[in-house]
């Protein structure tokens, strides 16, 4: 998947589930008080983003960054 249509996505607030390597992950959206959030992570058990740049920067999916395997989906 490319940048551009997954950045798409996270504007659009799609929920989407995906496998990597025979893991599910997903990406959900809500709201504490702290702000709106992007929860991203396996199934289950996600990471609260509260930024486009912090989702880009920190997340990880196995033992590398998610936007190194992103193009890989």
């Amino acid at each position: 998947m490319k940048t551009e249509d997954f950045r798409f996505l996270i504007d659009c607030k799609k929920e989407f589930e995906f496998d990597f390597r025979g893991i599910k992950y997903s990406i959900t959206y809500g709201s504490d008080s702290k702000g709106d959030y992007i929860a991203f992570g396996r199934l289950f058990q996600p990471k609260r983003f509260y930024s486009w740049g912090e989702l880009m920067n920190e997340a990880e999916v196995e033992n590398s960054y998610f936007r190194e395997v992103l193009e890989d989906l």
